[in-house]
């Protein structure tokens, strides 16, 4: 037995689920040793497993050494073990599960109830929302749909044959989880007796990540073989459990949180933003994922143990690792950010021993793991022994007043080009970018480096990997190397990445003024940029109520919460990106966990702050629970950066803490325009009230043409509408007032017509979806004064 080979039990053994949903094999056809054994799915599994063994001749070479009888034996027994890796197996799969033995009396159910979505947990109203049995290929097949999903035997065949053509050809883990998670993340993994909530892929990794530690634990020598058959004991007594066993630390949770992002990345002047911005950003998300995985190696696991890892953050679940290794790791990681970046960046690192009680209360004990990160990171670098001499290195740079570079004025520069001094580092971080324009892939290959890393690629060969992004695979010569696949989730051509790097790395444009410029059209068009920061709300206080739900119900929610999570991932890192990828008008500066900023016409992101919203409640299952909160600046194209994206994060803060008068706590689902907070149907009255206006005063003809006076009239209109506006929302309405008010904008009366219709709606419409807030006006007048602006060719000529 091997790490791999555990890992391939845990990760397959549950795979005769899928095969035998498509009806296209029959118990009594299996050989006589499979028929024995009671449930109908490890037969499957181990079926097809023992088919491909006896065609070895196909398999790439890490199936060909470690699919093996031993591996058949695990999963064909899992439900009734013959061995300690057995029980190790079953005990993982417990855990992961929380439920006992699947209920097969159910047949039909079994095979055509699809998958539902996990945020019912959260909110109720989501219940009866479903998943299309799918790949994840396509986006719209990851939006829940009302009861109407239906699930045929020929759906499940399409999926497996798929899968199946691909499998001989997985030569490591990390392949074989991407294999799993593009075909299996859409089909349930239990169909009878409760919800079927969890996906077969989301079962199958979590058992995998316990079982390999608890592996490596046996392998330690932590628990013996008497352990396991006491701790399968105690987990099958419907008692309470007590046993020593169960509160022994077995496991190792570890997390990272990233700090010092904003000023990190913003520290630079805008006309050089756009170079090397985009570099920077993907640096930061390569620097957690890369240092998970550091860790991960350098203790022998694999991918497979990560529970999460994006927007700057870990989360591993490893076996009992001595807090020695650990810190030892941790220092590593610390000193090489330390020399790269100085004190700008810090990556906290700390971790807790788990039981296997404390996994049935994950939440609370990884709210214990981030109260230490907190304190870690008021005492960022206190783990560097050697701080006091880092403090003075380079030592040997003897730095003229005039030779420091222009970006970080740390370090000494060369000149790049006449007048533009960079050091090593922030010259790499431009290499970053334009490596990045239109890159479709990531390569890393084991590598090393022995002195002091001055560039992001050093750093990285640092910990051990070389990295390089391509726009073009070669055909051959990849024997060595990982490939990742970027912005996109998709296997074809039998060409299985180890991964999908979901998010933002990619840029069309770098420069921000050209950007800007795409905002007059036609002579007409302001020459700024629209920064926006949106950010999933309430993640806090939806895990606090899985924890609830855990404590009451006594259910194991670290499942849980790595398919939501996940789940919330993949609406930023693929839902989102395909709407903003391959556009010359957007820089998307990060896109991915549950937040993203992006920088862009004000047009493209007007619409997109929309959209991605509108999106998102359809995503969600229309949750009143989870939404979306949002800070939209509109600045000039040569904006200082770090203060515009100080400005935006101020008002997305302002979006969030925003309450009426009668609510106890906010209620967040808003956006902050600059300084007005307005609901998300508020924003899309003041952008189409911003179109009317635009359209009047950029009229071709002169005919119905009005003057830019327009603008004013309208803002001065707010004092009437405000009044009206209160009254609607009592219920109340005095046509005599409204008269007035149309009259007051009588030459304009299809923006007085519009304005009116919002005070009929209010009475008229039930629920909160009213408008309150009469600065809607303001908004709508700044957007139409951008659109309406002439540009300089244009004044000029008038002139």
């Amino acid at each position: 037995m091997n790490d791999a080979k555990i890992l391939l039990s845990a990760l397959l053994h549950d795979l005769g689920k899928v095969l035998e949903r498509t009806k296209e094999y029959r118990s009594q056809d299996l050989p006589l040793e499979f028929q024995k054994v009671e449930y109908a799915h490890p037969k499957f599994s181990a079926f097809f497993l023992n088919t491909l063994l006896k065609q070895k001749e196909d398999l790439s070479p890490f199936l060909k050494e470690n699919l093996t009888e031993e591996v058949i034996e695990l999963v064909l027994n899992h439900h009734d073990p013959k061995n300690d890796y057995g029980l190790i197996i079953q005990i993982a799969d417990w855990l992961s599960s929380s439920e006992r033995e699947e209920d097969e009396s159910q047949k039909d159910l079994y095979l055509t109830i699809p998958l539902h979505n996990p945020f019912y947990k959260i909110d109720e109203s989501t219940r009866g929302f479903y998943y299309k049995l799918s790949s994840l290929e396509k986006s719209e097949d990851l939006f829940p749909k009302k009861d109407d999903v239906k699930i045929t035997q020929i759906n499940y065949q399409n999926l497996t044959k798929d899968f199946l053509r691909s499998f001989p050809k997985v030569n490591d883990i990390e392949q074989l989880l991407t294999l799993m998670e593009y075909y299996f993340s859409q089909v349930p993994a239990q169909t009878t007796g409760f919800i079927a909530d969890i996906s077969i892929y989301d079962h199958a990794r979590i058992t995998g990540a316990i079982a390999h530690a608890l592996y490596k634990d046996y392998q330690n020598q932590r628990i013996t073989s008497k352990d396991l058959i006491e701790i399968r004991e105690d987990l099958r007594s419907k008692e309470k459990n007590y046993s020593p066993l169960l509160d022994k630390p077995l496991f190792t949770l570890i997390s990272g949180d990233l700090s010092g992002i904003q000023s990190f990345i913003f520290n630079v002047s805008s006309e050089r933003a756009g170079r090397m911005l985009k570099g920077k950003s993907v640096f930061l998300d390569l620097l957690s994922r890369y240092s998970a995985k550091f860790i991960l190696e350098n203790n022998n696991f694999t991918k497979a143990n990560a529970i999460y890892i994006g927007g700057g953050n870990f989360d591993l679940l490893l076996s009992f690792i001595e807090d020695q290794k650990l810190e030892e790791l941790r220092e590593f990681i610390s000193e090489n950010i330390f020399k790269l970046t100085g004190e700008d960046l810090y990556l906290a690192i700390e971790w807790i021993h788990l039981s296997i009680n404390d996994l049935f209360n994950f939440f609370d004990k990884r709210q214990e793991l981030i109260n230490k990160l907190d304190e870690r990171k008021r005492r960022k670098f206190s783990e560097l022994k050697n701080f006091y001499d880092l403090i003075l290195y380079p030592k040997e740079e003897n730095v003229g007043e005039s030779e420091y570079c222009i970006i970080c004025g740390k370090r000494m520069a060369k000149e790049i080009k006449e007048g533009e001094r960079l050091c090593k580092t922030c010259n790499s971080f431009v290499e970053l970018t334009n490596s990045l324009k239109r890159a479709k892939f990531l390569i890393e290959k084991k590598s090393s480096f022995e002195g002091v890393p001055q560039t992001w690629n050093e750093f990285f060969e640092k910990l051990g990997y070389k990295l390089d992004f391509i726009k073009e695979m070669k055909s051959t010569g990849y024997n060595n190397e990982k490939i990742y696949l970027l912005e996109e989730v998709i296997i074809k051509d039998n060409f299985i990445p180890h991964g999908f790097l979901l998010g933002s790395y990619t840029i069309e444009e770098s420069d921000f003024e050209s950007i800007a410029k795409k905002n007059i059209e036609n002579g007409y068009g302001d020459q700024k940029l629209a920064y926006l920061k949106m950010d999933a709300d309430n993640m806090g206080n939806i895990f606090k109520k899985l924890a609830d739900e855990e404590k009451t119900k006594e259910r194991l929610s670290l499942t849980r919460y790595g398919v939501l999570s996940r789940r919330i991932e993949l609406f930023f890192g693929k839902i989102v990106m395909e709407k903003i990828k391959n556009n010359d008008k957007i820089y998307p500066v990060f896109v991915g966990g549950d937040d993203l900023f992006i920088i862009g016409t004000y047009e493209k992101i007007n619409e997109l702050a929309l959209k991605i919203r509108e999106e998102f409640k359809r995503y969600t299952g229309d949750s009143k629970v989870f939404s979306l909160s949002s800070g939209l600046y509109y600045l000039p194209d040569n904006f200082p950066l770090i203060r515009g994206a100080s400005l935006v994060e101020n008002a997305l803060e302002k979006a969030k803490q925003f309450k009426y008068p009668e609510e106890e706590k906010p209620k967040k689902d808003k956006i902050c325009v600059e300084d007005e907070v307005l609901t998300y149907r508020e924003f899309k009255e003041a952008k189409e009230i911003a179109k009317d206006i635009a359209d009047k005063i950029t009229k071709k003809t002169k005919e119905d043409k009005a003057s830019r006076a327009v603008i004013t009239k309208i803002e001065n209109s707010l004092k009437g509408f405000n009044p009206l506006l209160e009254q609607s929302l009592k219920g109340k309405i005095s046509p005599p007032a409204i008269w007035r008010f149309k009259y007051y904008l009588r030459l304009y009366p299809d923006i007085a017509e519009r304005l009116s219709d919002i005070i009929l709606e209010n009475v008229l419409r039930k629920g909160e979806d009213k408008i309150r807030n009469p600065r809607l006006i303001l908004v709508a007048t700044k957007i139409a004064k951008m659109k309406t602006r002439k540009s300089r060719g244009d004044e000029n000529n008038e002139r």
